[in-house]
């Protein structure tokens, strides 16, 4: 059974999803404006949950349960305590690694703060004065850290000496562990006064919090999910927040479920391909909500990866596309624009994006009433404009909802399909072995690391297995060899039929 299934069931178990209810999946960049959608509808913007920033803000999936109760409830799954410990190591001996080399003590507590792929955000859980601690550790830590690199150096004088401060951690024992084992202890403190007594365990936890008061209740959710210092999100692996939620300006009797994902792109190196961890939402989504900005439409690629990767499997009929922040749009041949002269730039736009997926090889056809624009995002409240498109949003994910769906059983060559696998495994091996040739042993470590505490649908910056497996497997020999874009997979490992 997937990691997906497992959250799923457990959920289910304390917190089941109401029968006959629409579920939209929210897909989106870093700052494409999700987050503040969803705040709009669930009236929370005075309350200012949930969290919106221009950095990346929801890492955790988010379920919204929208519909007809008398009570308030979130149901959390609080990671397993062995990967958040693995967490914690990465980012302590990163920062100590980082000292040891630049021997900069004002840095220390910046160097403490997150992994380098921002999945894990240590200083959310730390007060200032325990990281002044923790800072005043590793200072002390220092000179043995010099010593056992010493050592090193004069075994292996042709290295250079910060390849031996992961290792001269390790043999430093109890030095070093007991000031990880400090972090991991404030972190459980602080997990359990958050959670009343519930603290992480050797395997995923669920945590249930309930309340008819939803003011009390949104002030919970704020302390368990924002993205700013107190909140203990980073050790959330999965939410589902159930109740009356709907804002008064939805259509009467509205009920939805909302899936809100984390950001398509908040790293560069994501954006050449597209993240394998949305797959299983695409499957149980109802209708799967591309959100872009209008301005800088399909611009960072990660826009552009979503729309090719939706219907390369299959699921183009469920797309919608809501382009949001219409209102900052400025075409170049309007002084005056309209809202008309704004959709048709964004339009245009949109042809051109198509039209080079076209060339790719991938023909997307999308339903005009499956296109929607929204503005004035950063004003309070909702105009009519904005409240129209919105209920036509989840009117169409309702209709969406009610379509039947049936399981088209493939036929396979099995004579032929040994032998492609084979080969398919053959070019896989060969791109990750270009790959990880150019990579730092402490990037192929971290690597590892996520493979093991995440499990193979998730990846680590430029490794995104699955994806990459399912290109081996997709691409065809047609001179042209798959674009790495951004992720700089050398050229000797593309993949070419």
């Amino acid at each position: 059974m997937s990691r997906f299934d497992d959250i799923q069931q457990a959920l289910d178990a304390v917190s089941p999803v109401p029968a006959d209810l629409p579920k939209l999946y929210l897909l989106g960049d870093t700052g494409a404006g999700k987050t503040t959608i969803i705040r709009k509808l669930l009236g929370t913007e005075d309350s200012k949950f949930p969290t919106t920033r221009q950095i990346r803000t929801t890492v955790a999936f988010t379920e919204y349960i929208i519909h007809n109760s008398d009570t308030y409830d979130v149901a959390v799954v609080l990671k397993p305590l062995t990967e958040v410990e693995e967490y914690i190591n990465e980012i302590l001996k990163e920062a100590i690694s980082r000292f040891q080399k630049d021997r900069d003590q004002d840095k220390i507590i910046k160097n403490l703060r997150q992994t380098s792929d921002q999945r894990f955000r240590l200083y959310f859980l730390l007060s200032p004065e325990f990281s002044e601690q923790i800072k005043n550790r590793i200072i002390d830590l220092s000179p043995l850290v010099d010593q056992k690199v010493a050592e090193y150096q004069h075994e292996f004088p042709e290295d250079e000496p910060g390849l031996f401060v992961d290792f001269a951690l390790t043999d430093l024992g109890d030095s070093y562990t007991s000031i990880c084992s400090a972090i991991i202890e404030e972190v459980q403190r602080k997990a359990k006064l958050v959670c009343n007594g519930d603290g992480l365990e050797s395997s995923w936890k669920v945590h249930t919090y309930s309340d008819d008061e939803k003011v009390r209740f949104i002030a919970k959710c704020k302390e368990l999910l924002s993205s700013e210092v107190n909140s203990i999100s980073p050790l959330i692996d999965y939410a589902r927040i159930r109740g009356n939620l709907a804002a008064p300006w939805l259509s009467a009797g509205t009920e939805v479920v909302i899936v809100d994902s984390e950001g398509n792109s908040h790293d560069t190196k994501e954006a050449g391909q597209f993240p394998s961890r949305h797959y299983d939402y695409f499957y149980r989504a109802d209708a799967i909500l591309l959100i872009e900005k209008s301005k800088e439409a399909f611009i960072s690629g990660g826009g552009k990866g979503a729309l090719k990767s939706i219907f390369e499997r299959g699921y183009g009929e469920k797309l919608l596309v809501l382009f949001t922040k219409l209102d900052e749009v400025e075409p170049y041949d309007t002084e005056d624009p309209t809202n008309d002269d704004r959709v048709e730039e964004v339009r245009d736009g949109l042809t051109n994006v198509l039209s080079s997926l076209k060339k790719e090889g991938q023909d997307i056809d999308l339903s005009e009433n499956g296109i929607f624009y929204l503005g004035g995002l950063k004003k309070e409240g909702m105009d009519s404009d904005a409240i129209s498109q919105i209920n036509a949003v989840l009117a169409r994910a309702r209709e969406l909802s009610t379509f039947k769906q049936s399981f088209v059983r493939p036929e396979y060559d099995f004579e032929m399909l040994s032998a492609f696998l084979m080969e398919s495994t053959k070019k896989f091996n060969e791109l990750y072995k270009g790959m990880l040739d150019n990579q730092h042993w402490q990037t192929i470590k971290a690597f590892n690391l996520r493979m093991k505490m995440m499990g193979i649908e998730e990846g680590f910056r430029m490794f995104m297995p699955i994806t990459d497996f399912e290109n081996t497997i997709t691409v065809k020999d047609q001179g042209i060899s798959p674009d790495p874009g951004p992720r700089q997979i050398p050229t000797s490992a593309a993949l070419r039929w």
